[in-house]
């Protein structure tokens, strides 16, 4: 990779950063949230996650479906969404290795 080529990379970041900073920033005292706001973006992880897994789980296939559990039993036990998706990515991989 050459300087420029580095140079434009980090260019790129840098306005991307400096766009999605300064429109919180521009919008942040300006605006408050009603409470269905608030809900409706403290559900939207759960709800993304959802939309993603729930077309592989349609698959049928095994490991997703063992992954799938076993990340359910660590968010449940643990109350840990980033933990539970850390043991469901890792057990997916372990099990599509082991058959």
């Amino acid at each position: 990779m050459s300087e420029l080529e580095l140079a434009a990379i980090i260019g790129m970041a840098l306005v991307t950063y400096l766009t999605r900073i300064g429109g919180l920033l521009v919008t942040a005292e300006r605006t408050s949230l009603n409470g269905f706001t608030e809900r409706f973006l403290k559900n939207l992880p759960a709800a993304l996650l959802a939309a993603l897994i729930s077309p592989k789980l349609a698959t049928g296939d095994v490991s997703i479906w063992l992954a799938a559990a076993i990340t359910v039993a660590v968010v449940w036990k643990f109350k840990n969404t980033l933990l539970g998706v850390a043991a469901g990515t890792f057990s997916c991989a372990a099990i599509r290795w082991l058959i």
